[in-house]
């Protein structure tokens, strides 16, 4: 099973192997500045061939500086004057970046004192008018466009998004998203195994997760639903597993039935038009957080357990609200 553990619809996830030393702080890199810095194609060739490995993922280059479309591209841009407002008002909703490196700090920490063998990945920024991705998250680096996360109040928004994804495209959905995505290296499943429910269980795994290296972080944040869509979607839970239940949904292999319960829409219409979209990943996570919560196998033992089976089972889910909710 290889589910996609993302709620953006952008996001890029490549896998490479870790290769640096654990730090104790996490220092964001902003090459965007020295490109806005580069106003001839001169300066562009050398910005290029200077930050190979994200001129490689982001822009999909593998001549840098000898790429002369780019280039071009790269230089239109940086002297274009609405870029440049962009540009100043990614500078004025992020600042220094220090809360995101502060967020990022303490989940790596976190996540380094429960796999002694993660290593941090670098971490840079970018901004290029959305030329690139939102997100690129590998196990050794994580790119961040910036431009997509400027906020509602910035001039110029990804284009062609519907509200409910764009709604998310702000700074604080940055770090449980890396997070989110991290957690697939550790997420372990058992290929044989194509229900929705182990598809379920591996989201709720991963919300798990994540909230473990963020135990701060609002639930919304996490799943990507408004506050409301989480208390609505809470209180009528156990009508949520009576559905799940009688249509037999559980074990269902089917790829376009699975598709209806676990995929971004605006809303769950086999439910109800107050039923957000994604709700088997909502409903996975009542389930392993259950589970975690009554068993406390650790976070390690809980990503090592790929028997989404015996997770349901022991977690005793039946639809229940928790007594603190």
């Amino acid at each position: 099973m290889k589910i996609s553990p993302i709620v953006f619809c952008l996001v890029s996830i490549l896998i490479f192997n870790a290769c640096s030393k654990t730090e104790e702080l996490v220092t964001i890199e902003r090459p965007e500045q020295t490109l806005f810095g580069s106003r001839k194609p001169e300066a562009i060739r050398a910005w290029l061939d200077d930050h190979k490995d994200i001129a490689q993922v982001y822009f999909g280059t593998t001549t840098f500086g000898k790429d002369t479309a780019l280039v071009n591209e790269l230089l239109k841009r940086v002297n274009d004057k609405e870029l440049d407002v962009l540009y100043k008002q990614v500078n004025a909703e992020f600042g220094t970046l220090g809360d995101v490196q502060d967020q990022l700090s303490e989940a790596f920490n976190r996540m380094h004192e429960n796999f002694p063998d993660f290593r941090p990945p670098r971490v840079v920024t970018m901004v290029s008018g959305f030329m690139g991705p939102d997100l690129i998250i590998s196990d050794s680096l994580v790119v961040i466009g910036l431009d997509y996360f400027a906020g509602p109040e910035a001039k110029y928004r990804p284009k062609g998004l519907p509200a409910y994804i764009l709604r998310r495209y702000q700074k604080a959905f940055i770090v449980p998203t890396v997070l989110f995505a991290l957690s697939e290296r550790f997420n372990k499943t058992n290929q044989q195994d194509q229900t929705l429910l182990a598809d379920m269980v591996y989201y709720g795994k991963s919300y798990v997760f994540t909230k473990t290296m963020l135990p701060s972080t609002p639930d919304s944040l996490i799943i990507g639903y408004t506050d409301q869509q989480l208390t609505q979607t809470n209180n009528v839970q156990e009508d949520i597993w009576a559905y799940f239940i009688d249509a037999q949904l559980l074990y269902e292999v089917s790829p376009a039935i699975k598709n209806r319960y676990l995929s971004e829409r605006p809303f769950t219409a086999e439910i109800s038009s107050k039923s957000p979209g994604a709700i088997g990943r909502w409903l996975g996570w009542r389930i392993v957080r259950k589970y975690y919560d009554e068993k406390e196998p650790g976070i390690k033992a809980l990503m090592d357990n790929a028997n989404a089976r015996q997770i349901f089972e022991q977690s005793g889910y039946k639809g229940f609200k928790d007594d603190k909710e």
